[in-house]
């Protein structure tokens, strides 16, 4: 049987950052995102201001919603379908932005021209009293900085073990995300990162303190940040219909024929690439699907149609 990914306490600048993906272990592996700052996240919670959504999907029939939540260190998009409805429910119902808690599955999309952004796939959405948001967000502050530690120290004893950290109320899951973290970024500049954490600070003490745009960027992680309103995807051509009416083809015939009414991920795949639709082609018409929500991959390997 397997566990719940537990929700790491993120950041919107964290989350910014993550621009690195790997795949877990097992028959059904997740996929996790991995920051430069020692987290291996598949699901997260943020807390910050959400905005009021828009819809986005393409087909009125599927209904697809999106929205920013913003902290004191940026921003980050959040999106709910018709496979959330609770979550979905939650980002319609405001007409004014407010305090809020999310949690959810991040997931990184890369255009067409390879840049990558990152979103938050909500599961639950909750307003709050600005007093609750400011609690939450002491408690990512918290963990975001003994992370951080974590790092450091791991540049003083490299051979720090899993049995040594759990004595000491390190979790292993931290410690094998450090370690793959120095690894994926090797020039981050952590230093920087703290400093922009400062605004946070500030404002879980009730102060407003400067604006993150007076804050430093750390020079060795470049993140694009998706504009609050991206302008409509441009149209397709008929070859990626066609690509994508073939990918949608082979997943209705795997999913009519299982026990359970999904489609095996692996099983599609393997049939569109019979097709000629293989590697990174294959990957980007998932991901544009998703990102439209036209599927969804309510458990890891499983898809459907939203």
């Amino acid at each position: 049987m397997s566990l719940r990914e537990p929700a790491w306490r993120i950041t919107a600048r964290e989350l910014e950052s993550a621009l690195e993906e790997e795949k877990g272990e097992g028959e059904r592996p997740a996929t996790y995102l991995l920051s430069p700052f020692a987290a291996r996240m598949n699901r997260v919670l943020v807390a910050g201001n959400l905005s009021p959504a828009e819809s986005i999907g393409r087909d009125e029939a599927q209904a697809f919603w999106r929205a920013r939540l913003s902290d004191p260190t940026g921003s980050v998009a959040v999106t709910a379908g018709s496979f959330q409805p609770r979550a979905m429910a939650q980002l319609r119902s405001a007409s004014a932005p407010r305090p809020a808690i999310v949690v959810g599955k991040v997931h990184l999309f890369r255009g067409r021209d390879g840049v990558g952004y990152v979103s938050v796939r909500a599961e639950g959405v909750r307003a709050v009293a600005e007093a609750e948001e400011r609690a939450v967000l002491a408690d990512i502050v918290r963990q975001t900085l003994d992370r951080l530690d974590l790092m450091d120290r791991l540049e003083k004893e490299p051979g720090l073990t899993e049995e040594a950290a759990r004595l000491e109320g390190i979790p292993a899951a931290w410690l094998r995300a450090a370690q793959k973290s120095r690894d994926r970024y090797p020039n981050v500049d952590r230093p920087a990162f703290r400093r922009e954490l400062g605004n946070a600070v500030r404002r879980v003490a009730g102060e407003s303190g400067p604006s993150r745009a007076t804050l430093p960027t750390p020079p060795t992680v470049t993140v694009t940040r998706a504009p609050p309103s991206r302008p409509p995807a441009p149209a397709l051509s008929a070859a990626e219909r066609a690509e994508e009416s073939l990918f949608l083809d082979q997943l209705d015939e795997v999913a009519d024929v299982s026990a359970d009414g999904y489609a095996d991920l692996k099983e599609v795949l393997s049939r569109v690439s019979a097709h000629g639709l293989v590697g990174e082609r294959a990957e980007a018409i998932l991901n544009r699907l998703e990102e439209d929500g036209v599927i969804e991959e309510p458990i890891v390997g499983k898809l459907r149609r939203a």
